[in-house]
């Protein structure tokens, strides 16, 4: 109700005044120059920055880094901030090449939480599942490309199977 049938389109960063092909040229070296900007932004927190090198420190050794004084919770809000300028900064550049609709994204979202699911969580140290994730999209293209899109969804419910039935039980607490 809100979008409506059609999709949204903003003008360009560059000037909106001038022809179109000028004005995509321009969004393209922003997006290129913007990009190159955000690059060299993160090398020098990275290897800069005491709160840089504490992010790099928590995730090579969550622990080590505990023991060393670095509140790794301070270290996931720093990380999931970044991400979310990262990703803003992103969707700023991009809405002016392409045209969203009220449900872009949702598609690809919902592969990436089929593959997240099928390799395992990286967060809970399920580092030995790794390997169900290497079936990738191009392979099941490459082996069926009239049904792509129901191979992929198809595939997570016996690895949610698997996964419900070889988890330990574990019992309610009593009050």
């Amino acid at each position: 109700m809100f979008f409506g049938a059609e999709g949204l389109r903003a003008p360009p960063i560059a000037d909106v005044h001038r022809a179109r092909a000028d004005a995509n040229h321009r969004q393209n070296l922003a997006v290129y120059g913007i990009a190159l900007a955000l690059i060299v932004a993160l090398w020098l927190f990275f290897g800069r920055t005491l709160y840089g090198k504490a992010l790099r420190a928590t995730a090579v050794n969550r622990l080590g880094a505990r023991l060393v004084g670095i509140r790794t919770t301070l270290s996931g809000q720093i990380a999931f901030l970044l991400a979310a300028v990262i990703g803003a900064i992103s969707g700023i550049l991009i809405v002016p090449m392409t045209t969203i609709y009220y449900d872009s994204g949702f598609l690809i979202g919902l592969k990436g939480f089929v593959a997240a699911i099928i390799g395992g969580s990286q967060l809970s140290g399920d580092r030995d599942r790794g390997a169900g994730g290497r079936l990738r999209r191009s392979d099941v293209v490459v082996l069926c490309s009239d049904y792509k899109e129901v191979i992929v969804f198809t595939l997570i419910l016996p690895v949610l199977m698997v996964r419900s039935l070889s988890a330990p039980a574990v019992e309610e607490e009593k009050d």
